[in-house]
């Protein structure tokens, strides 16, 4: 494997703890084999210290904004997986997809999220505190005023 440089390191860190994927995380700084990164001494140094920087950063904002990326992300890129005969798996968004099934007639199905699931927790969170959550989903019309 090539030496990285340590701009690329810390880069490849954040996207890894962003996203848990070697893969993806790699793309990120143009590399193609993340689990052999994840093998670099140096590598799982910055991924360490990051962890330590980051311990305790998770906020209920943080959450509330993943969660309504999945309750109202795009699902176009699962579809593409599926209609696309050789679609570029490292440029597609697939947050969303749950479950890929093919049959021996080839038949695909896909599931996604639970959406109405995510949107549950979305209330539930913006119910136990007013962060502004709350507001944010009666504006979108996806929660009643009596939560």
């Amino acid at each position: 494997m090539a030496k990285i440089g340590t701009g690329e390191i810390r880069r490849f860190a954040k996207e890894f703890l962003w996203t848990m994927d070697p893969d993806r995380a790699a793309l990120a700084i143009g590399k193609k084999d993340g689990t052999a990164l994840l093998q670099d001494k140096a590598v799982l140094r910055q991924i360490e210290a990051q962890r330590r920087t980051m311990d305790g950063q998770l906020r209920r904002e943080d959450v509330v904004r993943r969660l309504a990326v999945l309750a109202f992300g795009k699902t176009n890129d699962c579809v593409r997986l599926v209609l696309e005969e050789k679609p570029e798996l490292e440029e597609l968004d697939l947050s969303l997809l749950s479950e890929v099934k093919r049959n021996e007639k080839g038949t695909v199905e896909i599931k996604l999220v639970d959406r109405l699931a995510v949107l549950e927790q979305l209330a539930s969170l913006a119910g136990k505190e007013e962060d502004g959550s709350l507001a944010f989903l009666k504006a979108l019309g996806t929660v009643e005023e009596s939560i």
